[in-house]
């Protein structure tokens, strides 16, 4: 285009025509050159062919120099290059990060912190950690890893720094060495620590939903009999006495303002017997609305007089639900464990019985087992 632009040029001054007209053809057919050469490097790059939205490559593991796996959250493995089997040798064959590592940890020179690294990554998503591997060969092994955002993967990092860790044998270096571990060892403490404190946190929670009765809070059956149990053995000759209790004409509450409202009477009557029972010994739900109390190293006359109260508080109380107010009374048995028994059950069937008494006089009473039998 410039040699055209050109012999325009020579042909405009052989033809009369102004200089001026032909530097304009000439200046015309350079950029005309410079446009088409910009559109050839376009073409040639690939630019011009590549499709809007196309996917981006993967990136293969194999081509890394370090070794490389890819799991899931929870340590099923996806991946794993060619260089991380090679480090781990045998073990490599797992189908889960957690059973490939802790077979390779079985190389190393103390392998307690590694496992409890591996543990704490498992059970924290979001962890990210660097450490260093010393194996029993003299080998020193980096492995990092952290989750690969929004895919619910885990990436693993595995390098041989054997060499660095040789060539860092310089005082100056040895001690920059030093520091850097010591910062990793520190932040790796603390994320075990709150990764630990945390599985405490749901430890804890864990037995108390084993323990407790959902709705009131109090102890469920299971717990309860098994304290009881634990109390005839502490018993050394004091007293235990035994208390049954539930709310009359339940079902009449159930039908008349609904389940939900009789759940609220069911936590109502829990909190009254709680707070009567305080210290002097401990409350448990049997089931339904019936709840015992079991009260160790008190008199007949006390053990009496707590059914009397909580007997009283019951038929003061006025239970709210949604709209409606309503208010119910208790039926109490009381019975004594006797020392010859070995367990809690004799006494716990004794109060039952008086219980039963109690509704068949005429409810909201307290009746003795003695006074039952009568």
């Amino acid at each position: 285009m410039g040699l055209a632009a050109f012999t325009l040029f020579l042909l405009s001054r052989g033809l009369g025509q102004t200089a001026s007209f032909g530097i304009i053809l000439f200046i015309a057919g350079l950029m005309l050159l410079a446009g088409v050469f910009l559109l050839s490097l376009y073409d040639l790059s690939g630019i011009s062919q590549r499709k809007p939205g196309a996917a981006r490559q993967t990136l293969d593991p194999e081509i890394l120099p370090d070794g490389v796996i890819i799991s899931t959250v929870n340590g099923s493995i996806r991946t794993i290059n060619g260089v991380a089997s090679s480090l781990v040798g045998e073990a490599s064959g797992g189908k889960n990060v957690k059973d490939v590592f802790y077979a390779w940890h079985r190389d190393l020179a103390d392998r307690t912190q590694a496992d409890q690294v591996v543990e704490a990554v498992l059970s924290s998503p979001d962890i990210q950690f660097s450490e260093m591997l010393h194996l029993k060969d003299g080998r020193v092994i980096e492995r990092n890893t952290r989750p690969v955002a929004k895919q619910g993967e885990r990436i693993w990092f595995l390098r041989d720094i054997t060499h660095v860790q040789l060539a860092n044998h310089d005082s100056v270096m040895h001690q920059s060495m030093v520091e850097a571990d010591a910062a990793r060892t520190a932040e790796l403490a603390e994320q075990l620590f709150h990764a630990k404190a945390e599985l405490e946190e749901k430890q804890a929670e864990l037995t108390r939903l084993a323990n407790t009765d959902s709705l009131t809070g109090l102890l469920n059956r299971r717990r309860f009999t098994a304290l009881g149990e634990q109390a005839v053995q502490e018993a050394d000759g004091s007293e235990i006495w035994v208390v049954m209790l539930d709310i009359d004409y339940f079902k009449r509450i159930n039908d008349t303002y609904g389940h939900a409202a009789g759940d609220v009477a069911i936590r109502d009557f829990a909190r009254i017997i709680e707070d009567e029972v305080g210290e002097k010994g401990f409350v448990g739900r049997m089931g339904g609305e019936e709840f015992a109390a079991i009260l160790p190293r008190v008199s007949m006359d006390e053990a009496i007089r707590l059914a009397e109260k909580i007997r009283k508080a019951t038929a003061h109380n006025q239970t709210t639900a949604d709209d409606e107010k309503f208010r119910f009374t208790t039926s109490i048995g009381v019975a004594q464990w006797l020392e010859d028994e070995i367990t809690i059950e004799p006494a716990l069937d004794r109060a039952d019985r008086a219980l039963y008494s109690a509704k068949a006089y005429g409810r909201n009473r307290v009746v003795g087992f003695e006074y039952a039998q009568a």
